[in-house]
């Protein structure tokens, strides 16, 4: 079957015949004009694709390919390894950050006056007796103990106080309720360590110390101010201590090895430790004087006049106390405000201890009545709210429990076999319709015989007042 048509109105030389067989069709193209211009498309083609393959490559190296070189590019079949795909970030498995390890604590040498003596002689003295070789062992504890007290002092005032100063975190209002008179202090230990530095031989030994001792003790007054003023500074530096930056200046600081891992409080608390010591430490002294000499006589002075200055410290402590307690309970009721809490003027002991059920309490006994408290937060401040009704000195009871004597801990203890009971004490009203006694137990028997003590010291001033007339 032949079929003759025009190709585009061309000529009828242009004539293309197409044969259908078995439904397939065949087309020839019988014009030379066609083959010649399908040769010409086909080298145009190849040059085609040459040029694609360069602009290929360009396109690779330069990412401003032309849009045409770039839809080119998808027809050749040009295979770039691809990147491998990262799994996710798993942020749940990375360990948080850690701070390094801090340096090991510079670790305080204990000498005593043989090492000293081996140290810088070479020998002891081979005519001592053992009592006398006591004896220069009790004054160079002394002698130490002051050099050991001016390091920490100068610790605490140049690295702490100036530092803060200088970087500004505080105040200088707030460093002077902290730190308080520490600059009066450094001075005071420098003249002891003067006065035995002079009173000791070539040989090592010293002879006498009590004459020195008595002349020095009086500058120990600037202590009264300093320990009045720790209630108010401790509250002070835990305040401060909610500002990230002090906390981490204060942290970086007792990481350090010159702090000994002591804080700021432990450091400065050191100093009134040293400062209620020095009747024991001369009493030290004296228990090893030979009594004929006349060091002993002064000793005794020296002890006498100790013990008062710390006594005056107690009383300007304790009254401060009272003063910022006082301040900090909050009433549940009316009720429970007593006017022997107006009248109070010092607090004699303070501290916690537990109810029957296990419960921890803040216990205030003031000169004039007792208060149990709870410790509870209040705009972001401390304070004790009481705790049932306070009980006046004056219709106060106070009872010596024994160990195992009463039951304590909570409903669920109580079918359970603990542990005995111990340090337990009972307080109470003298009528006990007045209000609800309490069971407490004090932390350890040193911390139960000092309440015990404070009581005493309380009631033995009520019977005193109720006999004058």
């Amino acid at each position: 079957m032949v079929i003759s048509w025009k190709y585009k109105d061309q000529p009828c030389e242009h004539l293309v015949i197409a044969s259908f067989t078995v439904g397939v069709l065949y087309l020839h193209i019988t014009n030379g004009l066609v083959n010649k211009n399908l040769k010409c498309k086909q080298k145009k083609k190849r040059k085609r694709k040459s040029l694609l393959r360069v602009s290929s490559l360009a396109n690779l190296l330069s990412p401003k390919a032309s849009r045409k070189s770039s839809n080119l590019t998808r027809s050749i079949s040009f295979k770039i390894p691809n990147s491998p795909v990262l799994p996710p970030r798993n942020t749940n498995n990375l360990s948080p950050y850690k701070a390094p390890q801090p340096s090991p604590a510079k670790q305080r040498m204990t000498r005593t006056w043989s090492d000293m003596v081996m140290t810088g002689a070479g020998t002891m003295p081979s005519d001592m007796s053992h009592n006398q070789i006591k004896h220069q062992e009790a004054i160079y504890e002394l002698y130490q103990g002051e050099l050991d007290l001016i390091e920490d002092l100068k610790i605490v005032k140049k690295t702490y106080r100036d530092s803060m100063q200088k970087l500004q975190l505080m105040t200088d209002g707030e460093l002077e309720q902290i730190f308080g008179p520490i600059d009066s202090l450094i001075p005071i230990h420098d003249d002891l360590v003067e006065r035995l530095q002079c009173q000791r031989r070539p040989d090592g030994t010293t002879l006498e110390v009590g004459k020195q001792v008595c002349e020095w003790i009086p500058k120990l007054k600037a202590y009264v101010s300093f320990c009045a003023n720790q209630v108010f500074g401790k509250a002070m530096l835990d305040e401060k201590k909610n500002d990230p930056d002090v906390d981490d200046f204060l942290q970086r600081c007792q990481e350090s090895p010159f702090s000994r891992k002591l804080d700021l409080w432990g450091l400065l608390d050191g100093a009134r430790g040293r400062f209620v010591k020095y009747p024991l430490l001369l009493k030290s002294i004296q228990k090893y004087t030979s009594k004929e000499e006349n060091d002993v006589r002064h000793l005794d002075e020296a002890i006498r006049l100790a013990e008062q200055v710390i006594a005056e410290a107690d009383k300007e402590t304790g009254e401060a106390k009272c003063q910022y307690y006082r301040a900090r309970l909050t009433y549940l009721y009316d009720d429970q405000k007593h006017k022997a809490l107006d009248y109070s003027k010092m607090l004699l002991c303070n501290g916690t201890l537990k109810n029957n059920k296990g419960t921890k309490l803040q216990v205030f006994l003031f000169d004039k009545i007792l208060v149990v408290t709870r410790l509870v937060t209040q705009n972001g401040q401390q304070c004790f709210q009481v705790y049932r009704d306070p009980i006046p000195v004056t219709e106060l009871v106070v009872e010596d429990l024994k160990d195992g004597e009463v039951k304590m801990g909570s409903f669920r203890s109580a079918f359970s076999s603990g542990q005995i009971s111990k340090n337990l004490f009972r307080i109470s009203f003298t009528n006990p319709n007045k209000g609800h006694s309490h069971t407490l137990m004090a932390n350890d028997e040193h911390d139960k015989r000092q309440w015990l003590q404070s009581f005493h010291a309380a009631l033995k001033k009520k019977s005193t007042s109720r006999l004058k007339p």
